[in-house]
């Protein structure tokens, strides 16, 4: 059961990490199951560092329906679920979604300024939460290790941008595009640049448009989850350290909500 101080963490960043959902033990067999199919799909080993770059590691179809990922629906995570959506109320995908997958192999971390986006249509209804989205990490995952970037608070950002706009208006490219270009602080963290406090610029909390927003890096012990709203922009990072950043992710549908309505759009991660 969530907190009353969970609660509102959601409510006012789109995040909320449930720790402890699988045992490390747990992860270890989660791994496994990644690291196998690696190595048969793409001669990827795990001992071999030499080996991790041999291949995009993409295209994970058996690991993505292995037994061992069962755990990630585990009390914690459903416990949760069931407070936000209402006991009941949502339903179990088939398999914990994408396996994400981001070798090391990047000499410096930086917030990225591409690629910020958001995976579900804006035409969600804004009045309730209808589906959201989950990250398990399998593995430990340290700042700078590929976790995916994401902006506490945007949620809020883009409900007050969608808010009175019908039809065309709600494009889900023409949206990003204008909606990325709609702020100061958004415009600029869709820029390149060669400032050495971009980092901190953008990791400290700053007010946009009465809205206090940041971007944080979605790090935790293995058996973590986050459940993010839809509307949370994310992005992708490199990994600066010396181990795969190893994720699933996946949505959660309310009952009843309809598929063109919770449609992911993009398969970032």
């Amino acid at each position: 059961m969530l907190t009353a101080e969970q609660r509102a963490e959601f409510d006012r960043n789109g995040l909320l990490k449930i720790e402890g959902v699988f045992s490390a033990a747990e992860g270890a067999r989660m791994q496994e199951a990644i690291w196998g199919e690696l190595r048969q799909r793409h001669g990827v080993l795990r001992d071999d560092p030499a080996t991790w770059n041999r291949h995009p590691p993409t295209g994970l179809k058996s690991s993505k329906r292995h037994r061992s990922f069962e755990p990630v629906f585990g009390p914690g995570l459903c416990g949760a679920l069931d407070d936000l959506f209402g006991a009941e109320r949502w339903i179990q995908p088939k398999h914990a979604g994408q396996v994400l997958v981001t070798m090391p192999g990047a000499t410096e971390w930086r917030v990225p300024h591409h690629l910020w986006h958001v995976d579900f249509q804006y035409t969600l209804p804004p009045e309730r939460l209808v589906i959201v989205k989950c990250w398990a990490l399998v593995d430990d995952l340290e700042p700078g290790g590929g976790a995916t970037p994401q902006i506490a608070g945007s949620h809020r950002l883009v409900a007050n941008f969608v808010a009175g706009r019908t039809g065309a208006e709600l494009d889900f490219r023409r949206t990003r595009m204008a909606f990325m270009q709609s702020n100061p602080w958004l415009k600029a963290l869709a820029t390149a640049d060669d400032d050495p406090d971009r980092n901190e610029r953008f990791m400290t909390e700053t007010d946009v448009d009465g809205v206090p927003v940041r971007v944080v890096e979605l790090t935790g012990a293995a058996g973590t989850v986050y459940i993010t709203h839809p509307w949370v922009l994310h992005s992708l990072a490199p990994n600066t350290r010396t181990t795969p950043r190893l994720m699933r992710s996946f949505p959660i549908r309310q009952n009843g909500a309809t598929t063109d309505a919770s449609l992911s759009r993009t398969e970032y991660g």
